[in-house]
């Protein structure tokens, strides 16, 4: 049997190689447990054979070239690098509309670990085993990652879940929708197989959303009581998405998945969606006519005249769309060069705000250009309370001109001063 003996070597996609034992020197050699039975056995009992069977087992020993064994397997044609195919681990696939995410499987290959070749047939030489299956010897180098693999099969369904998330943003009649079409292309898996939501582009679509629903800072336009219409410049008033909170949020909801309605995480509020942004409820400034108008629910609370910030001085009011930010009554406000009393105080921009002015008999006209405030708006004392009593803190203040400031470095007549003094 050893002198014609041939091992055939079973590899994957139905190949096979052969090694000759002559190609190995192999030859038989025994421990001498055959010729140690011989002597045990008892001749006189062969009769008893008939009746009852006997086994009896010896390791039969093989010889062989163990460098030329080696050298046989290295020249094989399945060891060869050329001839082999590199596994590759199973994936995830891309996103599609129909089936979502699925496993890509893995590709075996055929790329062999030469070491364990080389032992898987030594012990095939040894039994003097036909055929050795390389395949079911465990000889190939395999992918890490299977289609049958925990964390692939867990990250699949993870991605699924992030995928199906759909988020309504509430603008009032307008909607922004978040679903899988933009979704998809924020997702990824990590090496390790762990599902990735990409920051980057979550915080690029919230960035995206605040510059296209944010109103503060924004101009507004305003229907004038006085007739036509104004831009009120930018401001601090209007609607301002709080971005840090609301990409927590985005990124939670994603996360738990489902459907999801609701506004975006907001640092500010204004009054409506629909229209102008301060709603119906507001006051309006007109630095220009010296005018100040009060609109709770559409109507018309108050009409009074003000004296705004000395232009003289650089201190005239500035213009743009603000909220009152607090009420007080009976405040004394101070400053480097003044200290005044008050009955009602309403800030909308810094310590910028309406208040009553006691000190004053006389409020509209030109005032402002030499003899104004600091820059608040100085108010009659029983304007300042019915606007006080009518107003909420958030409350819009349109603040606007309608003409250019006046130019008061120009040489005033005499009597241009004298009518002004007359008139405080």
């Amino acid at each position: 049997e050893i002198k014609n003996y041939t091992l055939t070597i079973e590899m994957r996609e139905d190949r096979t190689e052969e090694i000759n034992g002559k190609d190995i020197s192999i030859e038989p050699q025994f421990d001498g447990s055959i010729e140690n039975l011989l002597k045990k056995q008892n001749e006189f009992e062969w009769m008893l054979s008939f009746f009852k069977k006997y086994d009896y087992q010896s390791e039969t020993m093989v010889a062989y070239d163990e460098t030329a064994l080696e050298e046989a397997v290295e020249n094989l044609d399945c060891v060869q690098e050329e001839n082999q195919i590199a596994p590759v681990n199973a994936k995830v696939s891309e996103y599609s509309e129909e089936n979502g995410y699925v496993i890509v499987p893995a590709e075996y290959g055929t790329t062999l670990s030469k070491e364990s070749v080389i032992a898987v047939v030594k012990d095939a030489v040894i039994s003097l085993a036909e055929s050795v299956s390389l395949d079911e010897n465990g000889c190939y180098i395999d992918p890490e990652i299977t289609q049958d693999s925990e964390n692939i099969k867990n990250a699949v369904n993870t991605l699924n879940q992030y995928v199906n998330t759909k988020i309504t943003y509430d603008f009032g009649e307008e909607k922004e929708v978040l679903d899988a079409s933009v979704l998809n292309s924020w997702l990824s898996v990590s090496d390790a197989m762990e599902p990735v939501i990409s920051e980057e582009k979550l915080s690029d679509y919230v960035k995206t959303l605040a510059a296209k629903h944010n109103t503060a800072g924004k101009s507004k336009t305003l229907n004038m009581t006085d007739g036509g219409t104004v831009e009120v410049p930018g401001g601090s008033y209007g609607w301002k998405i709080d971005q840090a909170a609301e990409r927590e949020q985005l990124l939670n909801d994603i996360k738990n998945g489902g459907i999801v309605e609701r506004e975006p995480e907001y640092a500010q509020r204004a009054n409506s969606y629909k229209g102008n942004d301060y709603g119906n409820s507001y006051v309006e400034i007109n630095l220009t006519s010296q005018h100040l108008y009060l609109y709770k629910d559409g109507a018309l609370v108050i009409s009074t005249e003000f004296v705004s910030g000395k232009v003289a001085t650089g201190n005239d009011t500035p213009t743009g769309a603000y909220f009152i930010n607090s009420k007080e009554t009976e405040r004394t406000l101070k400053g480097p060069d003044y200290e005044s009393f008050v009955n009602y105080w309403m800030p909308f921009n810094g310590d910028i705000g309406m208040h009553d002015a006691t000190w004053r008999s006389s409020f509209g006209g030109n005032i402002y250009l030499r003899g104004g405030s600091h820059g608040c708006i100085n108010l009659p004392v029983s304007a300042a309370k019915t606007i006080f009593a009518n107003i909420e803190v958030g409350t819009p203040v349109l603040v606007f001109r309608t003409e250019p400031v006046p130019d008061v470095t120009e040489t005033v007549a005499p009597e241009v001063i004298i009518a002004e003094i007359n008139s405080i």
